[in-house]
């Protein structure tokens, strides 16, 4: 085995490709410079050195980092609260569990492949597995990052492409039915909802003093949305004005100090997945999420003719191509689109006379 050693470190091949040895408080770091040419090597090594010499590089830690410290450094990194909430809790239940013992260096695309594959055999879709792979892909990233860094390196982290996206919505007629069987608590969240196609989360947190009825306007506060930006959005005239306002007027009569627009008995609602379910069967649309409402209300803005900038404004979507996922095209659209084209077939084969100009 070829070595080239000094005071600074040590390249040396490896059948046909060179590698790099490093000491750092005496302890090695062995890096491959996946090259067959010694120049290529030397340059890495240069670089490993630098690092070093800034305290961006800690004596064989990435060789012995576990992903379970990784893990715990992205559930506390800088992230949404929601998402943290989240985060910990797929982690806990799937990822740790299947790679929190394993080294960080010995992570390899196979051992993603079996943990898709486990999950996939317990019945989760592959979308779901790509969520919870691109938590440990941060995980990575974040490590790589640190100073000094916990990893070197960020392998290959295979994602399946999706084709379970879900394209529902819900009609007009079907809103009525639903709207009638909801439990009388979530028919204002629930036609709110439908108008104006705000996330639930961001609903379940507005406070009576962001309703301004005389106005006709909902006030999503600053740091409540997903996006971090205050928001406007229109109280219909309507279902969606006359059950807002019952509620309000409900509060004032039984629970005047509870700030909460969308409440059971004064208390913030935190789930309804069970009253959710049972009136969706009841009114015809056992198979309907509440997120589907989102996507209804972008496509009967657009179907209104509200401006897309306008309707990502309502909506809160950061960008057009979020926005264009809603915009659902589905039979009645066709229909429609095929008697526009006729009228324009039909009003083109009406020739005018042309009349001679006689001179």
């Amino acid at each position: 085995m070829a070595k080239k050693s000094d005071r600074s470190g040590t390249v040396y091949l490896r059948g046909q490709i060179w590698w790099v040895k490093v000491y750092v408080g005496g302890q090695s770091i062995r890096q491959s410079s996946k090259s067959t040419s010694k120049k290529n090597a030397m340059n890495l090594r240069d670089k490993l050195l630098g690092s070093r010499a800034r305290g961006e590089l800690s004596g064989g830690i990435p060789d012995r980092v576990l992903i379970n410290e990784l893990l715990d450094d992205v559930l506390k990194s800088d992230i949404e609260e929601s998402t943290r909430k989240i985060w910990r809790l797929v982690v806990e239940k799937s990822i740790r569990p299947f790679f929190g013992k394993l080294k960080a260096t010995r992570l390899t695309t196979d051992k993603m492949d079996q943990y898709r594959k486990k999950r996939k055999d317990g019945g989760v879709m592959d979308a779901t597995v790509n969520r919870e792979l691109s938590i440990l892909r941060t995980a990575f990233h974040n490590g790589r990052k640190r100073t000094p860094a916990k990893v070197n390196i960020v392998p290959y982290f295979p994602m399946v492409k999706e084709t379970t996206v879900r394209q529902g919505f819900l009609s007009d007629e079907k809103y009525e039915r639903l709207r009638d069987e909801l439990p009388h608590e979530l028919k204002a969240l629930f036609v709110c909802d439908y108008n104006t196609g705000i996330r639930k989360s961001e609903l379940l947190a507005i406070r009576w003093p962001q309703v301004d009825f005389k106005a006709g306007l909902i006030t999503l506060s600053k740091g409540e949305t997903k996006g971090k930006d205050a928001r406007t959005c229109p109280i219909l005239n309507g279902d969606m004005h006359d059950l807002l306002w019952a509620a309000y007027q409900e509060r004032q009569k039984n629970w005047p100090k509870s700030p909460w627009v969308f409440n059971r008995s004064g208390k913030p609602i935190k789930s309804f997945r069970g009253a959710w379910k049972s009136a969706c069967q009841r009114a015809g649309v056992s198979d309907l999420h509440l997120h589907d409402m989102r996507r209804t209300a972008v496509r009967n803005m657009r179907d209104a003719g509200v401006p897309q900038s306008i309707r990502m404004q309502i909506s809160g979507h950061k960008t057009d191509s979020m926005e264009r996922r809603y915009s659902i095209v589905d039979r009645e659209d066709i229909v429609i689109a095929k008697a526009l084209m006729e009228k324009r077939v039909r009003r083109s084969e009406i020739v005018p006379e042309i009349v001679p100009i006689l001179g």
